[in-house]
């Protein structure tokens, strides 16, 4: 597979980055960068278990566009100006995943790019999976 170096993936990256660095202005990597300080002094390996910490995180989001879809009516879910509203949650997701893998260098845009191009070649329904 060739490099991908779209202007989508360029862009991905540096909304990405943007991200992570906000997260980390706002605080919430300080607690996380102190337990890895002290893991790596201690000779443990913190990220199976901060990769799992934020995987859940992200699967919370998700649980909250659920209850956005369950809550709210269908013309409410693209209005991206009121919290709470699918759209939002969905965005919510896509942010902790940009902020996730910002912190492991995790170059998603490209993966993104990867996938639907495998996708692409997968013919219906990727040759017959149920889901």
């Amino acid at each position: 597979m060739s490099e991908i170096n779209s202007k989508f993936a360029i862009e991905f990256s540096a909304k990405q980055q943007e991200a992570f660095l906000i997260n980390c202005t706002n605080g919430w990597w300080s607690d996380r960068a102190d337990i890895a300080e002290a893991c790596v002094t201690s000779g443990v390996d913190y990220n199976p278990h901060l990769a799992i910490e934020l995987i859940g995180l992200i699967h919370t989001e998700l649980s909250e566009a659920v209850e956005a879809a369950r809550k709210h009516p269908i013309e409410s879910w693209s209005d991206y100006r009121t919290k709470d509203t699918m759209v939002r949650e969905l965005a919510g997701c896509v942010v902790r995943i940009m902020d996730m893998a910002e912190n492991f260098g995790l170059p998603v845009g490209k993966a993104i790019e990867a996938e639907i191009e495998a996708n692409r070649g997968r013919g219906h329904m990727h040759g017959g999976k149920k889901a």
